[in-house]
């Protein structure tokens, strides 16, 4: 029976070495994602991470963008009043299919209450930690546009997972666009959590083998 390796086991590569091995073991005729997949050692109820973060060189993905918002917004790729929201509930517009990112005016929030159940489970529901809700809904399209993204644990895991890139990005880009997304996430702490809370780092390409990432401090 071939034995399985422990976490602790595995070979950890510094960051630069990391992308190195990633890169190289890409087999895809497309251009694949690079992913960061963090494991932390927090409760992920109580101490749950949401967050969003600028890519310095952002994802190499644009991403479809709905909005809700009272004046004229550019960049949009579905706009929404509260006539068409019903759309949400009939399936005739679909989260994470005609958009990926919701972006609300505070003052429509409480219309958006009874769509929750469709826009919550997607993951899409608007929400002011991660820049979703907001005044100046213009700015945050062209944010979110140009590689904004949000970090955030899973609902009963404390996994997070998200990408930094693609394999075709230079090395430089895809270590600052890493380090943007730990170095925000470590400001995000949780209080009251262990001194090594960040538990794993790993990086891997879409169908590729991932690569232990070792931690800085």
């Amino acid at each position: 029976m071939k034995k399985v390796k422990k976490e602790r086991d595995i070979k950890e590569y510094k960051l630069s070495e990391a992308i190195k091995r990633v890169k190289a073991e890409s087999k895809t005729k497309f251009d694949a994602s690079i992913e960061l997949h963090i494991n932390l050692n927090i409760d992920p109820v109580k101490q749950g991470i949401r967050f969003s973060v600028d890519l310095p060189h952002g994802t190499g993905k644009t991403k479809k963008i709905a909005v809700l918002s009272s004046g004229k917004v550019n960049g949009a790729d579905v706009t929404l009043d509260e006539s068409s929201l019903s759309g949400i509930d009939s399936g005739k517009i679909k989260p994470n299919v005609d958009f990926e990112v919701f972006i609300a005016e505070p003052k429509f929030m409480p219309l958006l209450a009874k769509y929750a159940k469709v826009l919550g489970p997607a993951g899409v529901m608007p929400n002011p930690k991660n820049g979703t809700v907001t005044e100046d809904v213009n700015t945050a399209v062209e944010q979110f546009k140009k590689g904004k993204v949000e970090i955030k644990t899973e609902k009963l895991a404390s996994l997070i997972h998200t990408i930094v890139g693609k394999v075709s990005f230079e090395d430089k880009a895809l270590e600052e666009n890493f380090k943007e997304i730990v170095n925000t996430l470590k400001q995000n702490k949780p209080a009251k959590v262990d001194p090594l809370w960040i538990k794993s780092m790993y990086l891997t390409s879409s169908m590729g083998p991932s690569v232990k990432v070792a931690i800085e401090d």
